[in-house]
């Protein structure tokens, strides 16, 4: 069974900070010494707020979907689906209103109420496929 607690902290991560991209309610949900862990590094609560200001000039109409969403102990884990409209920005890709879809898993871990750390493995290059700047039928689809 799944905190509501826990799972209102996933529902508003998607409904306010990426649909809407209200900066503020990182500061909400998680502690002063959040850190998300990328594939880039270590990033901070002030280093995603800087995401999300890029993401919102990039990405808009986005609807979420959380498919699954699984609690052990001080762990929260979500596998959603997103869809957004792409608007120009990232790369050189061209603008042409594309719908996309992302799918991915974020794992949050809570300390005492907020999120402390996170994970996310996304479907970015999938994003970059269908924008067309990943050349199409270059790889084996399994």
């Amino acid at each position: 069974m799944v905190s509501s607690e826990k799972r209102m902290v996933a529902e508003r991560w998607f409904a306010e900070y990426f649909t809407k991209g209200d900066l503020s309610v990182l500061d909400e949900l998680t502690t002063e010494d959040f850190i998300y862990h990328s594939r880039n590094g270590e990033n901070s609560r002030e280093q995603m707020k800087g995401f999300m200001k890029w993401y919102r000039q990039v990405f808009h109409d986005d609807e979420w979907t959380l498919d699954d969403v699984i609690e052990q102990d001080n762990k929260l884990v979500v596998r959603y689906t997103g869809w957004m409209t792409y608007k120009g920005g990232w790369f050189n890709i061209p603008a042409e209103d594309q719908r996309v879809k992302e799918t991915g898993m974020i794992f949050f871990t809570f300390t005492n109420g907020k999120v402390s750390e996170m994970w996310c493995e996304n479907s970015d290059a999938a994003i970059l496929y269908e924008l067309g700047a990943l050349a199409k039928n270059t790889h084996e689809v399994f």
